[in-house]
C-alpha cells in the first residue's frame, strides 16, 4: 500500500471576536481543497512573515506565526490586527490592503511604513490542529483568538473567500446541526464550545479549547460532516492518488456503518472504538453494516465490525449488500441484500428520526448502491463521485451508459446539496460537481470518437491521441476508461 508522505505545512488561523460572536467565512466554490466548506480567516507560513516585528514575543517561531495570522486576516478579511490602526481611515485601509495584494510592499513594510505595531498580547493561542494524514493537502495550523479592532469591519477581500459574517457562535452551531454548512474539525470544535458559553467574553473558554486540541488536534481522523453523519477514513488497498476509503457512521442512537472497508487490525482497532464510545455515549444499536459494492478497497472490515459488536456489546448486526455484490463475494456471509428504496429509519443523538434512503447506482460496479438523507440533501455517492482521484469505469463490472445514468439520477435528486464519495472531502455544491463530471464524460467521448474517426481502432491508439501528459503507470486504467466508452458508443451505433 502506499502511504501518504505529505509534511503539513505550517499555518495559522485567526478566530476573530466581537463579544458573542466570531467571524467565519465560506470558502470559495472554486478552491480545489475544501471549496465552500467554513473555516476561519487563515493560510500557510510564508518566509516573510520571519520579517514582521512582534511586540512582546521572544519566541521566533511563535512571533512568525502570529505575523502569519495577523497577515492572513488583513489579506482575507480586510481587518488589520495593528496597534495603531484606529488612528487610520477606511479608505487608507483599503490602500494598504491593495498595497499587500498587489505586492507593491510586504506586510513588514507596512506595518514599518505607517508605525503599526504587532502586539503578541492581543493573539491568545487556542491549540494546534494538522489536517489529517490522508489528506493530499495539509496544514499544521496554530488557532489564535483575538478581538476584531473598533470601527473593522470584515469583507471579503480575498477571491478564495465567498462571504465573510460575524455571526453568534449558538447560532453558527445551529446551522451545522441543520445541516446547512460544511465545516472542519477545529472550526466544529470551536462553534461546540462558544455556543455553550456562560460569560460575556468567549475568552473564557480559552481552557477547554486548548484541551480539546491537545485530544484531538494531531490526528482528527473522525469528521462529523452534520448532525447525522459521520465519515471516519480507513487505510485501504485502494487505487492512487487515494490512500483512504471513507467509512461513514450515518445516524447516532440507531445508525448504520457503510464501508468498514480497511483489513488493516490497527485501522479496524481505530473504528471499533469509535463505534465504542458511540454506543456507550448514547445507548446506541447498530441496525446493518453495509458494502457499498465488490472493489477490495470497500470490503475487508466488515466482518470483523460484526464480532466485535456481538461480542463487545451484545448486538448481532445483520451485513448488507446488493445481491449482485454478494454473488460476487461469497467470502462475506451477507445477512441482507439491499434494493433500491429501501430506506433506514435512524435516530440522531436527541433521539430524533430520519431516514436514509438506499439508490442502486450502477456504473462503477453492477451492483453499486449510493445513500441519501433527504432531509438536509446529503448524499453518499461512495464511488460515483468523489473528493480525491477519478472515477474509474471498466468492464465488464462497469457500464459507461450505466455511470453516466447514474449521475443524471443523482444530480436530479430533490433537495440535493451535499455529497461525500468514497475518498476525498465532502463536496458543497452537489449537483454542480456532478454535471461536470457528466461535462467530462461525454467530452472524452467525443474525442474518442473522433480519434475512432481518424483511424484510431484500437484503446492503445485511441489513448495515445485522447490522453495527453499521461504518466506510464495509469495507462493501463486509460486504456480501461476507452474500453467502456467504446462499448458505449458500440451500442449506441455510433461506431
Amino acid at each position: 500500500m502506499k502511504a501518504n508522505t505529505a509534511e503539513p505545512r505550517d499555518a495559522a488561523a485567526v478566530i476573530l471576536t466581537r463579544g458573542d460572536e466570531i467571524c467565519w467565512a465560506r470558502r470559495s466554490l472554486k478552491l480545489s481543497f475544501l471549496g465552500g466548506w467554513h473555516a476561519f480567516p487563515g493560510g500557510k507560513l510564508e518566509k516573510s512573515d520571519a520579517e514582521t516585528a512582534v511586540e512582546n514575543c521572544a519566541d521566533a517561531e511563535l512571533a512568525a506565526l502570529i505575523a502569519c495570522a495577523a497577515r492572513e486576516c488583513f489579506e482575507e478579511t480586510g481587518v488589520l490586527l495593528a496597534r495603531g490602526v484606529d488612528k487610520m481611515t477606511k479608505g487608507q485601509r483599503a490602500s494598504l490592503h491593495d498595497d499587500l495584494m498587489s505586492g507593491r510592499m510586504t506586510f513588514a513594510e507596512i506595518l514599518t511604513h505607517w508605525e503599526l505595531r504587532i502586539d503578541r498580547n492581543n493573539f491568545i493561542f487556542v491549540g494546534t490542529w494538522t489536517t489529517p494524514a490522508f489528506s493530499p493537502v495539509r496544514f499544521k495550523t496554530r488557532f489564535f483568538l483575538v478581538d476584531c479592532p473598533p470601527k473593522q469591519e470584515p469583507y471579503p477581500a480575498s477571491s478564495e473567500l465567498e462571504t465573510v459574517e460575524f455571526i453568534r457562535a449558538k447560532d453558527a452551531w445551529e446551522k451545522w446541526t441543520r445541516g446547512e454548512i460544511l465545516c472542519a474539525p477545529p472550526i466544529l470544535n470551536t462553534l461546540r464550545v462558544f455556543s455553550n458559553y456562560k460569560a460575556q467574553s468567549l475568552k473564557l473558554e480559552v481552557e477547554e479549547l486548548l484541551l480539546l486540541a491537545e485530544a484531538e488536534g494531531a490526528n482528527p481522523r473522525k469528521i462529523e460532516l452534520n448532525a447525522h453523519i459521520t465519515v471516519f477514513p480507513l487505510k485501504t488497498w485502494t487505487l492512487p492518488p487515494a490512500t483512504h476509503t471513507n467509512c461513514f457512521i450515518v445516524g447516532r442512537q440507531e445508525f448504520t456503518v457503510i464501508d468498514a472497508a480497511s483489513p488493516f487490525s490497527e485501522e479496524q482497532t481505530a473504528l471499533h472504538k469509535l463505534i465504542n464510545s458511540l454506543v456507550e455515549e448514547n445507548n446506541s444499536t447498530c441496525q446493518a453494516i453495509i458494502v457499498s459494492h465488490l472493489h477490495p478497497d470497500h470490503t475487508g472490515g466488515e466482518t470483523a465490525l460484526q464480532k466485535h459488536l456481538l461480542e463487545k456489546h451484545s448486538q448481532q448486526v445483520p451485513l448488507a449488500a446488493h445481491r449482485l455484490t454478494a454473488e460476487k463475494l461469497p467470502n462475506i456471509k451477507f445477512d441482507r441484500f439491499l434494493e433500491n428504496g429501501e430506506t433506514f429509519h435512524l435516530l440522531d443523538a436527541n433521539a430524533e428520526p430520519f431516514t436514509l434512503e438506499t439508490l442502486h447506482t450502477p456504473g462503477h460496479a453492477r451492483g453499486h448502491l449510493s445513500f441519501y438523507e433527504p432531509e438536509i440533501g446529503f448524499l453518499l455517492s461512495s464511488d460515483n463521485v468523489i473528493g480525491a482521484g477519478s472515477v474509474l469505469i471498466a468492464t465488464p463490472e462497469g457500464s459507461m451508459s450505466d455511470y453516466l445514468n447514474t449521475l443524471e439520477r443523482l444530480k436530479n435528486l430533490p433537495n440535493l446539496r451535499f455529497l461525500c464519495g468514497s475518498h476525498g472531502a465532502a463536496i458543497a455544491n452537489a449537483p454542480e460537481k456532478i454535471e461536470s463530471y457528466i461535462a467530462h464524460r461525454l467530452e472524452r467521448e467525443q474525442r474518442i470518437l473522433a480519434a475512432w474517426s481518424a483511424g484510431a481502432k484500437t484503446k492503445s491508439e485511441i489513448v495515445e491521441q485522447v490522453y495527453t501528459d499521461l504518466k506510464p503507470e495509469v495507462r493501463q486504467l486509460a486504456e480501461m476508461s476507452v474500453e467502456a466508452h467504446l462499448e458505449k458508443l458500440q451500442f449506441e451505433n455510433k461506431i
